[in-house]
């Protein structure tokens, strides 16, 4: 079964973000597998911060490639999705010196970004460790499960909403504990990559 990633239902701010100031940041970076928030968290930090909603944040669209930054500049913040090698770094390291701050979606531990340098102030925050946001995103959804079930799904995928939504589509209006063991069963997530594929900005929804 493949999946591609889509939006959560509703954005869970469990990193904390509304209430952080990030005044004097230089390098954000939001770091986890697919579909565990990353963008999502981005697009929060952009459109809904009280420190930069107020202001045009550009957001790049890497496509896992080189990208061309030479018209940006002299913004507060700048969003970057997303980061997969560090042979991005040197895109990267322009923004940086001509932007305030510089937010990024990738797959890289934050570690990597040193290469940037030794001095740079790097702020990170891993999107796929936390069940707790799944427990949040269960409960909006009514489904029942089994703390079991929940920690089984996160040794296995992570905490990632993606595969959590493609598994309880599968078996709709069952518990996790069922819909885990169907999937065990009958299916197998996989991600593939298109070659050709247009940008969406994630949909936030509040309660």
């Amino acid at each position: 079964m493949k999946r591609e990633p889509r939006p959560t239902d509703r954005f869970h701010d469990f990193l904390g973000l509304a209430n952080r100031s990030f005044e004097q940041e230089r390098l954000l970076v939001f770091y986890g597998t697919s579909g565990s928030g990353k963008s999502s968290n981005l697009k929060f930090l952009a459109d809904h911060h009280s420190e930069f909603r107020d202001q045009r944040t550009p957001w790049v669209w890497t496509m896992g490639k080189d990208f061309e930054v030479s018209g940006v500049r002299n913004n507060r913040l700048v969003a970057v999705d997303e980061i997969i090698s560090f042979l991005q770094f040197p895109a990267l390291r322009k923004l940086l010196k001509t932007n305030q701050t510089v937010a990024v979606a990738s797959h890289l531990h934050p570690l990597w970004f040193k290469m940037l340098g030794l001095t740079l102030p790097i702020r990170s925050f891993r999107t796929d460790a936390d069940g707790a946001k799944l427990r949040a995103y269960l409960k909006g959804r009514g489904v029942r499960y089994t703390e079991n079930a929940l920690q089984s799904f996160c040794r296995r995928y992570r905490s990632s909403y993606v595969e959590l939504q493609c598994i309880l589509e599968r078996a709709p209006g069952q518990s996790l504990d069922h819909a885990l063991r169907f999937n065990r069963k009958f299916d197998n997530i996989s991600i593939s990559k298109r070659k050709e594929w247009s940008p969406v900005h994630p949909c936030l929804k509040f309660d």
